[in-house]
């Protein structure tokens, strides 16, 4: 399929429910119209409309949808939509924003950049130089954009069914001074979601590289304006169309974040479980029991002692833990889920999984067949589920409080506990 093809596809795609769409994100289908809502924002995508579209029911539509929510809205107009989308959101109270060129670039074909072990100038992919996670972060966020992905958004959004992200680096004597990011989860393109640098080199490599390597074999999309714009030219890119941003905010005030997002190894998940590891002297092992110390207070019960038929024993206990974590948690507090060796998440335990939310991400309480963990930021409460001793640790004393008469009715009287 060539560049023109895929085009064309993705024009289609825009008004489809997507096959994945990223955790802490509900997605919606009105008509022609995809809304996304994110809690804290919302976004509207669709197709070409239709030759006699009510334009006006149509953006009042979606401006009651997210003002039920308390969300910003931001309304994508493509140069080959309709000519009168853009002065109907106008009269429907939408301001105008920015407007950049899209941008397309093939594939590349050829050998890949070499991999230089332990690099200290020039362009790298991140996971390279790990320690200079949190500088990327700061350098990143830090940079104006607008982008079309802000870095901390596609952290949140994590990985997809059909890959993961690109992160690319400008090192100095060692140190990041320019970060250039990319995903691939808007099929059939490769997303290029900013670049804090315009300098032709550094824009050169990074799109370049992203070209040799796309797992998907997918060509670079891309949206810039000003410098970048004409360095992406220069890189090789074509523009196909050109896309201006329609922003509306309701009067209600939007919740300060996303109700759940995914944790980046690098930037948040590797950290905690660092913490983990030394707070907790966890030793994992097949063998090793208890796997961890036990703080104080703290409570452990047998998953297997219990004498009589549980139908769904993981479902019972995941809602005796959410229950106890409403309890046990303060309002706006996150609590962190976490899967050894696998990927985890952050949610608030008050915005998940009621009927409009987003459902609450992770795979429950029950250790099936690896350790799970319900844990706060500050690690003075949560849940540590031992897939080989068949055991659940409860520690804190709120969430103990909360959830002890319940479980010990399901599983029985602790087998161990601390004051």
């Amino acid at each position: 399929m060539g560049v023109d093809e895929q085009w064309a596809q993705w024009n289609r795609l825009r008004g489809r429910m997507p096959a994945w769409h990223p955790v802490g994100v509900v997605v919606e289908v009105d008509g022609p119209v995809v809304r996304r809502h994110h809690g804290n924002r919302g976004s509207v995508e669709h197709a070409p409309l239709a030759p006699g579209t009510d334009l006006g029911v149509l953006v009042r539509r979606q401006q009651e949808a997210f003002a039920k929510r308390g969300e910003p809205v931001e309304w994508k107009v493509y140069a080959h939509d309709s000519p009168d989308l853009g002065p109907a959101l106008m009269a429907a109270g939408f301001t105008a924003g920015w407007e950049r060129s899209v941008l397309i670039a093939a594939t590349l074909s050829g050998a890949e950049r070499e991999n230089v072990l332990d690099p200290r100038d020039g362009v790298h992919d991140l996971y390279r130089v790990r320690g200079q996670a949190a500088r990327a972060w700061a350098v990143a966020v830090g940079s104006p954009g607008p982008h079309a992905m802000p870095y901390a958004e596609m952290i949140a959004n994590g990985s997809s069914d059909e890959g993961d992200v690109l992160i690319e680096v400008l090192l100095e004597d060692g140190v990041v001074t320019a970060v250039g990011w990319a995903h691939g989860d808007a099929q059939p393109f490769t997303v290029v979601g900013g670049l804090t640098g315009h300098d032709e080199d550094f824009v050169r490599t990074c799109t370049d590289g992203w070209r040799h390597s796309s797992w998907l074999g997918c060509p670079l999309l891309a949206e810039a304006h000003g410098p970048l714009r004409e360095q992406l030219l220069e890189a090789g890119f074509s523009e196909a169309t050109t896309v201006r941003s329609y922003h509306w905010s309701p009067p209600a005030t939007p919740e300060p974040s996303r109700p759940a997002q995914f944790l980046d190894w690098l930037h948040d998940d590797g950290p905690l479980w660092d913490r983990f590891y030394a707070d907790f002297d966890f030793a994992p092992s097949m063998r090793h029991r208890p796997a961890i110390t036990e703080p104080s207070p703290s409570a452990v019960w047998d998953l297997h002692s219990h004498h009589r038929l549980v139908p769904d024993l993981p479902a019972e206990l995941d809602a005796i833990v959410r229950r106890g974590l409403l309890t046990a948690t303060e309002p706006g507090e996150f609590v962190y889920w976490l899967d050894w060796q696998h990927d985890g998440y952050r949610y608030d335990p008050r915005r998940v999984g009621i009927p409009g939310r987003p459902p609450v991400p992770g795979l429950g309480t029950y250790p099936d067949g690896d350790y799970y963990l319900h844990l706060t930021d500050d690690m003075r409460l949560g849940t540590f589920g031992h897939p080989w001793e068949g055991t659940l640790t409860v520690w804190g004393a709120p969430l103990l409080s909360a959830v002890e008469a319940d479980l010990t009715d399901l599983l029985g009287d602790p087998v161990r506990r601390r004051q």
